[in-house]
């Protein structure tokens, strides 16, 4: 074969080989990130996991943590926020672990006793907290729970209460996926969602004079970011 024509060959066959789609490695996925399914359902942020110790605070590592729905729910305004989050704070203090007590990262665990006493005085001001501000709200309570506290979309609280139905949707599909049908759960009627977004509304004006007493005391911060 003429010189030329090896040249040649050998060009188009560097050409065919750069023209070839490189293989991408899968993203590394991280072991203790929420699935694809629990992210469909609420929104995950990263987050430092603090410690409090004698000396200040200490990061000890991360976490994803579940971020409230109303944190990004619109029509919210700055009170409603800060009175819903002193709602969520106390609520997720009365809720805590009880065996955080005896996960001391110290060495030989030196304050393993004065860390389930402050534990427990968490808990039992949490409670207290939680039963004075909810014993304000009325028949309302259990919508502000189901949004505020369960993160339930009004539709799902609406489901929840007064029952759902069966809706088939055409998912006409992207790319590759071709199209489908879905059932989804809706609510059986479309007054019921409002009706429970009217309600959490309403118990919100009852929520902000009923947290007002807590949010000048520093055992739950209405600033709280989830």
């Amino acid at each position: 074969m003429p010189k030329s024509e090896t040249i040649a060959a050998l060009a188009a066959q560097t050409k065919r080989r750069a023209s070839r789609p490189t293989s991408t490695k899968p993203a590394k996925v991280d072991p203790f990130a929420p699935t694809p399914e629990q992210r469909e359902h609420a929104v995950y942020v990263e987050q430092d996991i603090v410690d409090v110790k004698t000396k200040g605070r200490m990061t000890i590592g991360k976490a994803f943590r579940k971020q409230p729905r109303f944190e990004t729910m619109d029509g919210i305004g700055t009170e409603q926020l800060k009175a819903l989050r002193c709602y969520r704070a106390a609520f997720d203090a009365s809720e805590m672990s009880e065996t955080k007590c005896a996960l001391d990262v110290r060495p030989r665990g030196a304050a393993g006793s004065h860390g389930a006493i402050s534990a427990i005085e968490a808990r039992a001001f949490g409670a207290s907290t939680l039963r004075g501000i909810e014993c304000q709200l009325g028949v309302l309570v259990h919508t502000l729970r189901d949004v505020a506290l369960m993160d339930l979309t009004f539709s799902e609280a609406a489901m929840k209460r007064f029952g759902s139905r069966e809706v088939d949707w055409i998912d006409i599909g992207k790319g590759k996926r071709k199209p489908r049908s879905i059932v989804k759960l809706v609510p059986k009627s479309g007054t019921h969602r409002q009706i429970i977004r009217d309600e959490f509304f309403t118990g919100l004006r009852l929520l902000i004079d009923a947290v007002g007493p807590y949010l000048a005391r520093s055992g739950i911060r209405s600033d709280r970011q989830p």
